[in-house]
């Protein structure tokens, strides 16, 4: 049971990272005028996917270093 808890207590922590990191930055280009929500969502449609493939490809990257690079359940 602890290892379920410490999966999902990982999980929520990067959902949580992922949503307020990118929020962040999102803000952050709309202060200082990079793009304006009232043109349209181009700008935060293309945080989102630049935030959400950098965070997971950071994710991918902690998952194979805490399992030793295995990326498959044994058999």
């Amino acid at each position: 049971m602890t290892g379920n808890l410490q999966a999902i207590g990982f999980l929520f922590s990067w959902v949580l990272g992922w949503g307020i990191g990118g929020s962040l930055i999102d803000a952050g280009l709309i202060n200082a005028g990079i793009y304006s929500l009232e043109t349209g969502q181009l700008g935060t449609l293309t945080t989102f996917v630049i935030w959400t493939l950098a965070w997971g490809a950071g994710g991918f990257a902690l998952y194979r270093r805490f399992t030793g690079g295995s990326d498959t359940t044994p058999e």
